[in-house]
């Protein structure tokens, strides 16, 4: 069964995705049809098969990574506020950025609300603006605090995070080329194979620079790989 993201399938997003490339790259002549094991087939005088995937900065697997890391992060920030309302704090806004160097562990998860609650009741007068690290040290999760010290009877916590782009990782990239060679087993029959690896700026878990020059990486199943930033219509062919 097809995993629901939203109001939306996975399905649905990769054929978005695939419409998007189709206009930005030069494909095989042909009928296209969209499917599963591998995504798109086009029957044209030879039959393409195209499989969709993402590359993510980090594997979903890791703790530090952001696809683990960012709905952790907004549970703290909303478990904190709802905390702090219940306490009969001051209705002030606060934007709370994290490191990405120090992941939200499990345990941390329940003990941080409590401690970034505790926290801002101390500051809920202090004038409005950054708020002095040395302060929350003890919360080593925390990297900024921004306070609004104004009232508002709808004020947020928020977070305010802040990212780095990266250059692709060529290991990464590598990564999942070889995990999606070992399913080709699988896929339905046709006389050449594309892997279509996308990289959506939109999502912090995957942004990062493909514009790098030569790269190469070579593979015995896919007749074709080719990494796509929509949005920007970037285009990096790394095989062959």
């Amino acid at each position: 069964m097809t995993a629901r993201l939203g109001k939306r399938t996975t399905r649905d997003i990769e054929r978005r995705y695939f419409d998007e490339f189709s206009k930005a790259y030069s494909l095989p002549t042909g009928t296209i049809e969209y499917a599963d094991k591998p995504d798109v087939v086009i029957r044209g005088d030879r039959t393409t098969g195209i499989e969709l995937t993402r590359l993510y900065l980090q594997e979903g697997s890791s703790l530090a990574s952001e696809q683990r890391q960012k709905p952790l992060r907004e549970g703290v920030v909303s478990d904190a506020h709802k905390l702090h309302l219940y306490a009969g704090g001051r209705k002030f806004e606060l934007t709370i950025g994290f490191d990405p160097d120090r992941p939200i562990t499990p345990p941390r998860r329940k003990a941080l609300p409590k401690e970034l609650s505790a926290f801002a009741a101390t500051i809920s007068t202090h004038p409005s603006g950054p708020v002095d690290p040395e302060l929350f040290q003890s919360m080593p999760e925390i990297s900024t605090l921004y306070l609004n010290s104004k009232e508002y009877d709808d004020a947020k916590w928020r977070l305010g995070q802040v990212y780095a782009v990266d250059l692709i990782s060529q290991t990464e990239l590598e990564r999942i080329i070889r995990e999606k060679e070992s399913k080709a087993a699988d896929y339905s029959a046709c006389d050449d194979y594309w892997l279509l690896i996308v990289v959506d700026w939109m999502d912090n878990a995957q942004e990062q620079e493909i514009s790098v020059g030569h790269l190469k990486i070579a593979s015995n199943v896919f007749q074709k790989i080719i990494v796509y930033k929509p949005g920007f219509e970037d285009i990096l062919v790394v095989w062959p």
